[in-house]
């Protein structure tokens, strides 16, 4: 949802960092409008590493869903294998 607080240009955020910064801490993000279009977002630094330790944690996931069924042996047979090749 755009709001007149979160938005700003590309001008707004090289005249106005801090005040930028200080509204993406508060409410979270902010869009930067380049030309009145919107080209980016800005997210507090907290909200961005729970995204992506969510994201990290979905893969781990998804890998184990994947490779649970494989057939598994001891890791000494494994060598076994190899230093008969």
């Amino acid at each position: 949802m755009y709001t007149l607080n979160n938005t700003f240009s590309v001008t707004d955020l090289r005249q106005k960092t801090t005040k930028v910064l200080k509204e993406v801490k508060d409410t979270g993000f902010a869009y930067l409008l380049n030309r009145s279009k919107t080209e980016a977002a800005l997210v507090d630094i907290d909200y961005l590493t729970a995204l992506q330790e969510a994201y990290e944690d979905q893969i781990d996931i998804k890998e184990y869903k994947e490779t649970i069924g494989l057939k598994r042996i001891p890791f000494d047979q494994y060598l076994k294998k190899r230093s008969k090749k």
